[in-house]
């Protein structure tokens, strides 16, 4: 009786890993990224330009920067304004950081370079978030386009 127990057991354990992975999970993935073609990465709507969030601020368009840097990181370089929000992206999606993001108005996403606002971002839209943008080349590019052409009017 220990012998088939034992057995049944290896059995089950061993099963469990010829299939690794969650297969809800995967057909979740499978819904929202197989609409992702070439064609339709390349119309994506999703990386916004730094000069163009610039204009935005310059214009005083409704839109809320969210910066997703570490703490570490923005206590050296701030992002300020009404229309600035911090929330590190390791605590992005605790319910009360999410319910402190607009969902009438577009958030455009900062990170140093754009990798993890790009992330964040995927994770908004999963959620649901409908405008949600990701600032190309992050913080850099933001710093880059902050020139007296671009920058916002005092």
């Amino acid at each position: 009786m220990k012998r088939i127990a034992l057995s049944t057991t290896i059995l089950a354990v061993l099963s469990l890993n010829t299939y690794g992975y969650d297969a809800s999970k995967a057909k979740e993935f499978n819904a929202f990224y197989s609409h992702m073609t070439q064609k339709a990465c390349a119309d994506s709507k999703l990386f916004v330009k730094a000069k163009d969030v610039m204009k935005m601020l310059r214009e005083k368009k409704p839109f809320t920067i969210l910066d997703v840097r570490t703490n570490g990181e923005a206590a050296v370089i701030a992002l300020s304004g009404e229309n600035a929000l911090h929330i590190p992206i390791n605590v992005l999606f605790k319910a009360e950081n999410l319910d402190k993001l607009p969902t009438d108005k577009p958030i455009m996403i900062v990170c140093h370079s754009g990798t993890r606002a790009t992330l964040a971002a995927i994770g908004l839209k999963r959620l649901g978030f409908k405008k949600v943008h990701v600032v190309k080349g992050g913080l850099i590019a933001l710093a880059d386009a902050n020139n007296p052409k671009n920058a916002p009017m005092q």
